[in-house]
């Protein structure tokens, strides 16, 4: 009903951001500013990793919020965020 992000992290063996975040939308009515909207979701995502710290579960919530937060400015809508952290 809101849409769906789904965002992929990857955090080396200290906890550093990798490379950009991963990021697939699905029912979210972003068609025009695609591009922009997409650059906001993973700089949110990045952002909010690097300062999420080590507990997995802390840093997935912190990463969740961060994106919501931003889709729902662009959208009005709270969407469905997954996170999906991956160590390399």
């Amino acid at each position: 009903f809101h849409g769906l992000i789904a965002v992929a992290v990857a955090l080396d063996s200290r906890g550093a951001v990798r490379g950009e975040p991963g990021v697939v939308l699905s029912g979210l009515p972003v068609e025009e500013d695609r591009a922009e909207f997409l650059a906001e979701i993973r700089d949110a995502a990045a952002e909010a990793a690097a300062e999420g710290g080590r507990d997995e579960a802390r840093l997935r919530e912190t990463v969740r919020l961060a994106v919501r937060r931003a889709a729902t400015r662009w959208t009005g809508k709270k969407p469905v965020v997954e996170v999906s952290l991956l160590q390399v």
